[in-house]
């Protein structure tokens, strides 16, 4: 290789940093975390507790595994080239940018979606505050719908006045916030924890009980599978946050994102220069250790929070066969503190109101961000758009086919879960072997993934493809065959 750039010397912290220095690279995966701990950790998972019980403790512990896996793998190819991997699956074989045109069409067509669903939940949760959740339906939903839309309206001016610093910051205190408030009821909460441990051990697709069947129509009428296919897609994201998240790191510096001037070359059959010296490949190593950081830290975060919800689920509400559906989504949990002493309904209802705000002001940048580094991936021309002028196009996108989602779906949870299949299972399944096939493409043998991770990443991208096109096909496409015939 002739004359390549070189990696910045890495910090001191680094190299030899200790614990609380070493935390100061948690940044963009806070936004990530803040953005993705709402809906999928404080309902999905206390639902999945709820009517599976611990039998399904596998599905998070494999869910966020997986997606850890992914958007790490696709973190150490920025640092290892400078450049989104967006950019190198346009060289993938077959039709011209084929790759990044599939993964970006299908994450910016969930944008509305979850911009619809969790300012709908946002609604729930205010009715249930101010106590205008009535024994009418219909009045209720109208008052959901007025809290969506000027919770949209909300996400909309912040994310045109907001700066990053601004968001990252804010962010982080709601994430650290949050954990205090389950910590509190992880203490206090008695779970079955041999229980726990054999559900996150022995994988296993239950049956669903009687009481569900008898009291949660909505719920039974989709195959369990679904269900729990749909939770794992809704834990912790999926490409329609990565690939914004991933993008942030540019305004990290981290190792060759530094070197702004270097240029992934478009024509099929160029390489990229990345120095592979022994000297190189060690200040490559240290330069890891950011995003390993970052991703460890955020999906920590997000696993924590789920697995207390699911526990407690299994713990609380299960015994009394209630479980969060339709417009009451985030009423019951409140007994996961109300049982240490009645007034920490506050301290609950503050905790989720700020995870779940924090979510609306933080998803337009993040699908910005998202939007981008889909056009740097299909054409050069669309990826030197102005980040202002693509946030305008997105905010508009993404509030007004959210609005008119809202004003046309009644349940939220039903709004989310073509999304969460999509992008938050299938889609992330394609970026696992697209990253693969990347390296190996891009990156001298000396920096490529060493076999424990590729394995890993080949077996998360299998798992997910085939998890999502099978719940797909249970959700969508089996009934349409079933009433055909």
């Amino acid at each position: 290789m002739s004359d390549p750039a070189r990696f910045p010397d890495p910090p001191q912290e680094l190299r030899h940093g200790r614990l609380w220095q070493l935390l100061a690279f948690f940044g963009p995966g806070a936004i990530v975390a803040s953005v993705t701990i709402s809906s999928g950790e404080t309902i999905w998972a206390s639902r999945q507790g709820a009517i599976f019980g611990y039998l399904v403790v596998w599905s998070l512990i494999a869910g966020a595994a997986m997606k850890g896996i992914q958007v790490y793998t696709g973190m150490r190819f920025m640092v290892l080239t400078g450049h989104h991997p967006m950019e190198s699956w346009a060289h993938l074989p077959g039709p011209r940018a084929w790759c990044p045109l599939v993964i970006g069409v299908l994450s910016i067509f969930c944008f509305p979606f979850w911009i619809a669903g969790l300012s709908m939940m946002m609604g729930t949760l205010n009715n249930w505050i101010l106590h205008l959740d009535t024994s009418d339906p219909a009045i209720e939903l109208l008052y959901t719908r007025r809290w969506t839309t000027l919770y949209i309206a909300i996400g909309v001016m912040a994310t045109l006045l907001q700066s990053y610093g601004f968001l990252e910051k804010i962010q982080t205190a709601i994430v650290a916030l949050l954990l205090f408030c389950l910590c509190v009821a992880a203490i206090a909460s008695r779970p079955d924890w041999l229980a726990t441990l054999l559900g996150a051990v022995a994988p296993q697709v239950p049956a669903y009980d009687g009481w569900v069947v008898a009291q949660y129509p909505d719920i039974a009428r989709r195959p369990p599978w679904v269900e729990i296919m749909t939770f794992v897609g809704a834990v912790g994201g999926g490409t329609y946050d990565y690939l914004g998240y991933l993008g942030m790191l540019r305004e990290k510096a981290w190792g060759m994102l530094a070197r702004v001037g270097l240029g992934l070359p478009r024509q099929r059959g160029a390489t990229v220069a990345v120095p592979d010296s022994p000297a190189e490949a060690a200040k490559a190593r240290t330069w890891l250790r950011a995003p390993l950081i970052d991703c460890s830290c955020s999906f920590a975060s997000v696993t924590i929070f789920a697995a207390t919800f699911m526990v407690l689920g299994a713990a609380i509400l299960r015994p009394q066969h209630l479980a969060p559906d339709g417009l009451v989504l985030l009423r019951h949990q409140a007994q996961f503190l109300t049982n240490i002493h009645p007034l920490l309904l506050y301290l609950y209802q503050t905790g989720v109101f700020m995870a779940f705000f924090g979510t609306i002001l933080g998803i337009y940048e993040v699908y910005t961000r998202t939007a981008l580094e889909c056009l740097k991936g299909v054409s050069p021309r669309l990826g030197a758009l102005p980040l202002n002028k693509v946030r305008r196009v997105v905010v508009a996108y993404s509030g007004i086919v959210g609005l008119a989602i809202a004003w046309t779906f009644e349940k939220p949870l039903s709004i989310v879960t073509l999304p969460a299949l999509l992008g938050g299972v299938f889609a992330c399944g394609l970026w696992c072997f697209a990253i693969v096939w990347a390296e190996k493409r891009f990156l001298p043998k000396i920096h490529r993934m060493r076999t424990p991770l590729r394995i890993a990443t080949i077996f998360a991208g299998a798992a997910m493809t085939v998890m999502g096109v099978t719940a797909l096909w249970l959700q969508y496409f089996a009934p349409l065959f079933s009433s055909a015939r």
